[in-house]
């Protein structure tokens, strides 16, 4: 059992990177803001610590005596402005990284993006992968994670990586399959193209389970501590039909061609980002983790119907 501490636990992926700790008999401390809903963490039993995410010294305070550190926090999303100085992902993980090294912590687990690959292949990509960025929000999650590499060589604090791919799961309420499921509800399900695009898709469980995983796995000499992470590839085609059959309903398509005008793009209210991401294969190749031991368990038919399930009891 390890003493893990995560901070942004009421956020998507940070619950249940809490919730898998959790489960796996780990001792678990979240850390959120004050503003913070803690009404799932409080049901899970684990220590819930609301503190002011700029005060340093209690942000050491409540590290202290935990071994593993976790960082799910996050600001920006794609359809905000893009600050590549932004407190949250950069002076935010600077801080906690430093402080974590200085009150006993023996290694830090940065949740990382996919974003932060470009478009430019549409063959499987692996973690060497030498993006270059296209968008802000791509070179902001580069950013981070050159700063987490290097706060971490400074501190002297092992610093981990993982890249989940675009996930799936319950209490989801603004994620992309969230976005899918209301449109396929209103019948309004959007296939750009034949919708024969492939993309790699990941179960939330399973991206808290490799977290968790990666709190106490042996690390490689020589090992960069940066992994890819995916349940299962897919085409967007065979996603709606997975929803079809969750939902207990074939929904109706709005057909968008994939090249579309900037008039259009407002119309079906997508952006470039988005429109590339329906058009150009993004399979990962996480050979990598799994080399090392990790296994994903849910199937696309497990996270859609939990998801679906959830999303609507809501």
């Amino acid at each position: 059992m390890m003493k893990a501490i995560v901070f942004g636990g009421t956020g998507f992926i940070g619950g249940h990177v809490v919730e898998q700790l959790n489960l796996a008999g780990h001792q678990v401390t979240a850390t959120v803001r004050h503003t913070s809903n803690t009404t799932f963490l409080e049901s899970l039993g684990v220590r819930v610590v609301k503190l002011d995410f700029s005060d340093r010294a209690a942000i050491g305070n409540v590290i202290e005596g935990h071994e593993v550190v976790y960082n799910c926090t996050a600001d920006a999303k794609l359809h905000t402005h893009i600050n590549l100085n932004a407190p949250v992902e950069i002076e935010l993980t600077k801080t906690l990284i430093e402080t974590a090294a200085l009150h006993g912590a023996f290694r830090f687990i940065q949740l990382s993006t996919i974003v932060i690959y470009d478009f430019r292949s549409g063959e499987p990509i692996e973690e060497s992968y030498d993006s270059q960025p296209e968008y802000l929000i791509q070179r902001l999650g580069l950013e981070r994670e050159k700063a987490a590499e290097e706060a971490g060589r400074k501190a002297g604090i092992e610093t981990i990586l993982l890249r989940p791919a675009s996930t799936i799961g319950v209490r989801d309420v603004s994620s992309f399959f969230a976005r899918l499921f209301m449109a396929h509800a209103s019948d309004q399900y959007p296939m750009v193209g034949s919708g024969a695009t492939k993309v790699s898709l990941v179960d939330t469980r399973d991206v808290g389970r490799a977290m968790a995983w990666l709190g106490t796995y042996n690390r490689p000499q020589h090992d960069n501590g940066i992994y890819l992470l995916k349940g299962f590839d897919t085409t967007w085609k065979e996603l709606k039909t997975e929803i079809d059959r969750a939902a207990g309903r074939v929904a109706k398509i709005v057909h968008i061609p994939e090249a579309l005008t900037d008039e259009q793009m407002m119309q079906y209210k997508l952006t470039p980002f988005a429109i590339k991401t329906f058009t150009v294969n993004r399979i990962w190749d996480d050979n990598k983790i799994r080399k090392l031991g990790f296994k994903t368990n849910y199937s696309i038919a497990d996270a859609v119907e939990a998801a679906v399930k959830d999303i609507s009891s809501l």
